[in-house]
């Protein structure tokens, strides 16, 4: 396989932990949509990977995390047209608020800075009766 791609990779020069943890996935994500040739490196990539197991695919390449490869590989199986995902999620996506009045909203509003509204309040205090009361806040299935 002719590897000459890689002498114009934009990570060419980067220390490869960068690729590797946690904390520098934006980083690393930011390096590989820069690069000029993230194409000719998830092909790579994949040919590398395939038939390893989902855990296996570790760090960021071609700007996917190895899950996002691993789905993006057994995709291309059944239909080679697929292109990648990338990681930007839309906005919005994700986990519903707790609505007002309840003591996960209380909590959001403490986390968040946000003003407190009194049925948050009032709902904080229920909770912390009950749990003084009972030793949790769960809510408890008399029958």
């Amino acid at each position: 396989m002719d590897r000459e791609w890689e002498l114009r990779a934009a990570c060419r020069s980067m220390n490869p932990d960068v690729f590797f943890s946690d904390a520098s996935k934006k980083e690393a994500r930011a390096i590989c949509d820069s690069c000029p040739v993230v194409d000719e490196c998830l092909d790579a990539t994949l040919k590398r990977e395939r038939g390893e197991g989902r855990t296996y695919q570790q760090g960021i390449f071609a700007g996917l995390s190895g899950e996002q490869r691993w789905d993006l590989d057994r995709a291309r199986r059944t239909d080679p047209d697929v292109q990648p995902k990338r990681h930007v999620k839309p906005r919005g996506s994700g986990r519903k608020l707790a609505k007002c009045g309840t003591r996960a909203a209380y909590q959001r509003h403490v986390r968040k800075g946000e003003p407190i509204d009194d049925a948050c309040r009032a709902a904080n205090a229920r909770g912390a009766v009950e749990y003084r009361a009972t030793g949790s806040t769960q809510a408890c299935n008399a029958g």
